[in-house]
C-alpha cells in the first residue's frame, strides 16, 4: 500500500510539473528561451520587422525598444520580432495598475509560429484579424491627426488609452466592468466594446486616491455595515468622539472590541485613548444613514476598496466634484448595477426608497465572479464617437493637458 501511494504521489507531481510548464509556455513566461534560431530566414524577417515597426508606430507603440543591430544574434533578433508582435496584439500592462487579481493570457506560441511560418509575412494579416476594442480605430485616427501638428502631451495620453485597449486582449471575457477614475465613470462593456450600463461614480480624493487594479466582483451586500478602516477610525472618528460624546449615537455607530463584541461607549475612558493605545474599532450600523448606503459590491481586493451606494446620492446632481471619497467608489445606479450583475431583478425599483429599519446585512452571491478594471485613462471616446479629455485629478502627469 505504501509503495502504491508513493507511485501515485510521484505521478501526480509529474502531472503538476507538465501542466505548469505548458502554462508558462502558453502565457508567455518562457517565450524568450523558446524563440528558435533555426527554421526561418533573418533577412526576410528584417523586411517584415520594419513593416511591423511602422504599424506599431502608427498606433502609439514606442518601437525604440525593438530596434535591432547587425550584431544581434539570430535568436536576439527573433526575440525582438516576437516581442513587438505580442505588444501589437496584447499591449503592455498599464504602469499604474499596481494590483492584479485577474490572470492574463498571452499566446506566445502564435508569435513564434508567425516568425517560423514565413518570416512573419502573415503577421500583419493576422493582426488585422485580431478584434479591436470599442473606439480603438477612432483613437488611432485622432492620434494620427495629432502627430501632424505640433508636439503635444495629449499624444501621450492617447497612447496610454490605446495600450489599455490592446491590453484587454489578454482577457477572454464576454462582459466586464471598467471604472475610469479621471472620467469618474463606470461602464460595463461587452467584448466588442459596446457600452451596456454607463453611470457616474464618486472616486477617491487626491490625498486618498482610488488605486488602479484588476480584480473580480464576487457578491453584493444589501443593508451593509460600514466597518470603518482603522486609519479612518483613528484619524477622523476618534477625535470627533473625544470632542462630542453624542457623536457615535448621532452617526449610528458602534464600538467593537478585539473579540468583535459590541462595547458600551460610556464604559470607555475616551480622554485616555489615542492612536497608539486604541484597542477597538468602529462600525456603522446598517440603514439609510450608513455611509455605504443600502448596497455594497464586494471585490477580491485590494485592501478595503469596493463599490457601494451612498447616503448622499444628491451629490451626483449637485456637484461636478466626483473625487471626494476615501478611495472606494460610490455608484450612481446601485440597483441597476446589482440587477445586471445578478442577471435577474433581485431588487425592485422601490428598494432604495423603503429603507427599512433594523435590517441585517444580506449577501447575494453572483452567479460567477465579474471582472473589474479600475484605470486612469485621460483621453477616450464617448458613445457618440467624440474624443473626450479628462483632468489629471491626481496630478500623476505633472502638468495640465
Amino acid at each position: 500500500m505504501e509503495r502504491r501511494n508513493i507511485i501515485i504521489l510521484i505521478g501526480s507531481a509529474v502531472i503538476v510539473v507538465l501542466v505548469a510548464w505548458f502554462s508558462l509556455r502558453h502565457f508567455g513566461l518562457l517565450n524568450k528561451n523558446d524563440v528558435p534560431a533555426e527554421g526561418w530566414d533573418r533577412s526576410q524577417a528584417e523586411v517584415v520587422m520594419r513593416q511591423l515597426c511602422r504599424a506599431a508606430d502608427s498606433v502609439g507603440i514606442d518601437t525604440n525598444r525593438y530596434s535591432f543591430l547587425e550584431s544581434d544574434t539570430k535568436k536576439e533578433f527573433g526575440e525582438k520580432f516576437t516581442g513587438l508582435l505580442l505588444e501589437l496584439r496584447y499591449g503592455l500592462k498599464p504602469s499604474r495598475i499596481t494590483y492584479n487579481k485577474i490572470p492574463e493570457k498571452i499566446d506566445t506560441v502564435w508569435a513564434i509560429a508567425m516568425l517560423k511560418k514565413d518570416e512573419g509575412k502573415s503577421a500583419l494579416d493576422s493582426l488585422r484579424k485580431t478584434p479591436v476594442f470599442g473606439h480603438y480605430t477612432t483613437l488611432v485616427s485622432a492620434y494620427t491627426k495629432l502627430r501632424k501638428n505640433a508636439p503635444s502631451d495629449t499624444g501621450k495620453y492617447i497612447r496610454q488609452t490605446l495600450n489599455f485597449y490592446r491590453y484587454l486582449n489578454r482577457f477572454d471575457f464576454d462582459r466586464f466592468l471598467v471604472v475610469n477614475v479621471p472620467a469618474a465613470e463606470l461602464n460595463i462593456y461587452d467584448r466588442s466594446g459596446k457600452c451596456l450600463l454607463p453611470m457616474d461614480v464618486i472616486a477617491g480624493k487626491k490625498d486618498t486616491k482610488t488605486p488602479f487594479f484588476t480584480t473580480y466582483l464576487t457578491d453584493i451586500i444589501t443593508y451593509p455595515y460600514w466597518n470603518v478602516p482603522r486609519g479612518i477610525g483613528l484619524k477622523e472618528i476618534l477625535p470627533k468622539v473625544q470632542q462630542n460624546a453624542d457623536y457615535l449615537e448621532n452617526q449610528n455607530m458602534e464600538v467593537l472590541d478585539e473579540k468583535e463584541q459590541v462595547v458600551d461607549p460610556s464604559e470607555i475612558a475616551w480622554e485616555d485613548m489615542s492612536a497608539e493605545n486604541f484597542p477597538y474599532r468602529f462600525r456603522q450600523a446598517s440603514g439609510c444613514n450608513n455611509s455605504l448606503g443600502l448596497i455594497k459590491f464586494n471585490l477580491t481586493g485590494p485592501g478595503a476598496i469596493y463599490l457601494h451606494d451612498t447616503n448622499a446620492r444628491d451629490l451626483f446632481d449637485q456637484t461636478s466634484d466626483r473625487w471626494r471619497s476615501h478611495g472606494c467608489m460610490r455608484v450612481q445606479k446601485p440597483v441597476e448595477l446589482a440587477n445586471y450583475l445578478m442577471g435577474t431583478p433581485v431588487l425592485d425599483e422601490g428598494f432604495m426608497n423603503r429603507c427599512m429599519v433594523d435590517q441585517k446585512p444580506q449577501t447575494l452571491t453572483l452567479p460567477k465572479p465579474f471582472p473589474v478594471f479600475v484605470v486612469y485613462n485621460r483621453v477616450d471616446v464617448d458613445e457618440k464617437g467624440h474624443l473626450r479629455y479628462y483632468k489629471d485629478v491626481y496630478d500623476l502627469d505633472g502638468r495640465p493637458m
